[in-house]
């Protein structure tokens, strides 16, 4: 062990990254958490690391093929071309099988990564992954819902559908990254809030279109960085009477007019300027989308997390946890994983482990502590491969283990490209970094090319249904095939779906719900930095170009560029008018 420490502190500096060749630093900070957990230094960038986890996870990509046990029809993760025993939710979940009958034992000088794969093969496999959900169809990597139908890393909501990362929302649809929200949407970002449509980064909003950044706002359309108004529009105030003939005006309840809002508010948003980053009531930390949190590095989307690096989705008291995708609920010490939360500890290199307490290099592992290298164990301990050892035993075998990983170089590495199930177009790694079928498979990761979706089954076309739902009366919506305008793609509205639609006078969709994610989540901005310098310049009278005159006068910079520099998402190339906090939050009304 001395050796292996005195390695970790050698490897202070700037190195290589052994995948993109990219130079990137390890901080002081990370060297004692590694040192802590008793990894070895990682050789890939954060970037590389992340690509690399994001890869083992199919979150939105479905098939319908038959459960291999009770063979009824099922919606699955994976195709029925996969050569895994898949079985549905029921199936996998039931009491009557044993996955410690996979177990096999370790062989010493064969790589650890190969036995692994020997055993992920043949365990079965569950279609889809919730837990404790109720009249919930199509949902996965989610618990404790009720009455959804396609939402995806979510827990505690109730009548949702087509929503992404939501917890405790009610009556929403097309919602992403939403906390204790209700009847809303086409909305990102938003908390607290109530009957918000088309807008993003709200926070106890009501009753409003098209807002972007706004707070304790209510019955505005169209607005940017508001703080505590009602009845504007365009950022202008309005008499309630105005704003109502305003509101009639605009014929919201038409594709059309929405449309037509979205970009003239699109055109008036690219006007006004941006906070560098989403960051609230944090310390000592640096990435985007975060809200109560101390000392976390690189995070992105997070909340009420301490001490952590490296990580998307970091949550509800999460603490210590690095290079994580997904770890909340009071996760602490978890690292290079994905989906490994609700109360789980001391875990190293897992994917989709729940409540588990010192597991290492497992996978679909429930309630279970002290196993390495294994996958689908449900309340069980003292495990490797599957197969069950006392605590003596088990410690020698891991020690084991870890002293021939680490001689290979690989102790702390998650698992290779070849062991992911999915297609590295299947997995939502194609989101975050985007690779064409020859890019990807150059690099290692596989690709999928069975057929999803239907093309060409569409029972109607868009211009015999009408521009208003209020007119949507003959169309008999639950029978109907519809075309995406964008992919071209076929889908269906289902009866919830469309009662949420005429209940809010909100019209038909025109994009599947796939493409109305994209929008939704390419509009977020990718999960990384750039070193930039505030672009708040009182000598031209503007932000950036001639588009924005600052509407008051800037203490700390009265002449000159903001000498103000920070870490952000947004690109420099990209046209947002990004602003540092101070010069943000004088111009904020």
């Amino acid at each position: 062990m001395k050796k292996a420490e005195n390695k970790i502190l050698r490897q202070s500096s700037a190195q290589a990254c052994q995948n993109c060749r990219s130079q990137f630093i390890i901080q002081p900070d990370d060297l004692s958490f590694y040192k802590k957990i008793g990894t070895l230094v990682p050789q890939m960038c954060p970037l590389c690391r992340a690509q690399r986890r994001l890869a083992f996870r199919n979150e939105r990509v479905f098939y319908k093929r038959p459960c291999d046990r009770c063979k009824k029809d099922i919606v699955s993760m994976y195709n029925p071309n996969k050569p895994y025993t898949v079985w549905c939710h029921d199936c996998w979940f039931s009491d009557d099988w044993d996955p410690r009958d996979y177990g096999r034992n370790y062989i010493s000088g064969k790589p650890f990564f190969e036995q692994f794969h020997e055993l992920w093969k043949v365990v079965p496999k569950v279609a889809l992954i919730h837990v404790r959900s109720v009249n919930s169809e199509y949902i996965n990597i989610s618990a404790d819902n009720k009455n959804c139908y396609m939402i995806v890393e979510s827990s505690n909501n109730e009548d949702c559908t087509h929503c992404y990362w939501i917890q405790v929302c009610k009556s929403c649809v097309d919602v992403s990254f939403a906390h204790q929200t209700e009847l809303s949407y086409e909305s990102d970002d938003c908390y607290n809030s109530y009957k918000l449509f088309y807008s993003k980064g709200c926070h106890d909003s009501n009753e409003s279109y098209f807002l972007l950044d706004c707070r304790g706002s209510s019955n505005c359309i169209g607005c940017v960085n508001l703080r505590n108004k009602q009845y504007h529009v365009f950022n202008k105030p309005l008499s309630k009477k105005e704003y109502g003939e305003f509101l009639e005006s605009a014929k919201l309840d038409t594709y059309s007019g929405v449309e037509k809002l979205r970009k003239e508010f699109q055109k008036f948003a690219a006007t006004q300027p941006q906070k560098f980053a989403e960051i609230v009531n944090a310390t000592n930390t640096t990435g985007n989308y975060i809200k109560n949190v101390k000392n976390c590095r690189s995070c992105f989307h997070a909340y009420d997390a301490e001490d952590c690096a490296y990580s998307v989705h970091v949550w509800r008291n999460a603490k210590d946890c690095v290079d994580c995708d997904t770890a909340g609920r009071g996760a602490e010490l978890v690292y290079n994983s994905t989906n490994t939360g609700l109360n789980s500890s001391q875990c190293i290199c897992c994917s989709l482990c729940w409540g588990n307490s010192f597991l290492t290099y497992c996978m679909y592992c429930y309630d279970s502590q002290h196993c390495f290298g294994s996958a689908g164990l449900r309340k069980r301990q003292y495990c490797i491969l599957n197969k069950e050892y006392d605590k003596g035993t088990f410690e020698k075998l891991k020690t084991t283990i870890i002293e021939d990983m680490k001689k290979e170089g690989v102790y702390g590495e998650f698992f290779p490209p070849p062991l992911s199930t999915f297609g590295y177009n299947e997995a939502c790694v194609q989101e975050q970094f985007p690779l064409l079928k020859e890019e990807a498979l150059k690099q290692g990761f596989k690709w999928e090319d069975y057929p999803r979706g239907t093309f060409g089954k569409e029972t109607i076309s868009w211009d015999k249904v009408p521009d208003s739902i209020y007119d949507v009366h003959d169309l008999d919506v639950k029978r109907e095939i519809f075309v995406c305008l964008n992919c071209k793609k076929n889908y269906k509205i289902i009866s919830n779906e469309f009662s949420f639609y005429r209940n809010l006078h909100i019209p038909l969709p025109r994009l599947c719900p796939d493409c109305r994610h994209a929008r939704r989540f390419n509009a977020r901005g990718p999960n990384r930095l750039w070193h930039r310098q505030c672009l708040c310049d009182p000598s031209t009278g503007s932000g950036q170009a001639t588009r924005y005159k600052n509407t008051t006068k800037h203490s700390h910079h009265p002449e000159g560029r903001c000498p103000n520099e920070f870490e952000t998402s947004y690109a420099p190339e990209r046209k947002e008018i990004v602003y540092c906090e101070t010069c943000y939050n004088t111009e904020v009304v």
